[in-house]
């Protein structure tokens, strides 16, 4: 019904805010992540918005990221992911960790999320994991790897994850790195890990 939201800040909470726009005031949930980015009370704010409609409810969920917002409306297809479920996993991590985990398989780190267990997180694994763009993901995973290589990138993530690595770690590791192939990602990654744990 509402693509954005474009209005003054009023007021914000924990996982909400109150959007004025046009003698208006909307209450919107909104990942945590998305208030340590807002600007300050009283300043111009736009949010994407995906509105949930029940028969009994009404509910507005803003992004400041359009892709945040396509990416939570896959989280809610997932059967057992509500609205609430999906605004506690893209406030516990960020769209590409979760997206990583997803793709690599790692539902350990998803079911670290409030509310959600480890048969929810194989679940998300199973049915978003053919969904997710591996290229896209990847180009947004460090400037110094194109997307093209996207394969790759994913293939040394699970590598690493294989090892005993987080998905988190692994893909911290990852960013900005070049190779010819995922072996070579791997080595260099497994460097840094070392150097950090020294």
């Amino acid at each position: 019904m509402y693509a954005y939201i474009k209005g003054t800040l009023e007021e914000v909470g924990n996982q909400q805010v109150i959007l004025e726009a046009n003698g208006i005031g909307y209450l919107i949930y909104v990942p945590n992540t998305v208030i340590s980015d807002l600007p300050g009370q009283g300043e111009a704010t736009k949010l994407f918005t995906y509105m949930h409609l029940r028969e009994d409810v009404q509910e507005l969920y803003g992004f400041l990221d359009e892709e945040d917002k396509l990416f939570f409306e896959k989280l809610i297809t997932v059967s057992g992911i509500g609205p609430k479920a999906a605004l506690n996993m893209l406030s516990s991590y960020s769209r590409l960790q979760l997206a990583t985990a997803i793709l690599t398989g790692d539902s350990k780190l998803l079911s670290t999320v409030p509310g959600v267990g480890r048969k929810t997180a194989d679940r998300i694994i199973l049915e978003l994991k053919d969904k997710l763009d591996k290229a896209a993901l990847a180009a947004k995973a460090g400037p110094a790897l194109p997307a093209a290589r996207g394969s790759m990138y994913f293939e040394a993530l699970e590598a690493l994850q294989g090892l005993g690595y987080s998905a988190a770690d692994a893909e911290d590791a990852l960013r900005g790195l070049e190779g010819k192939d995922a072996s070579e990602l791997i080595r260099q990654a497994l460097k840094s890990l070392d150097n950090r744990n020294r």
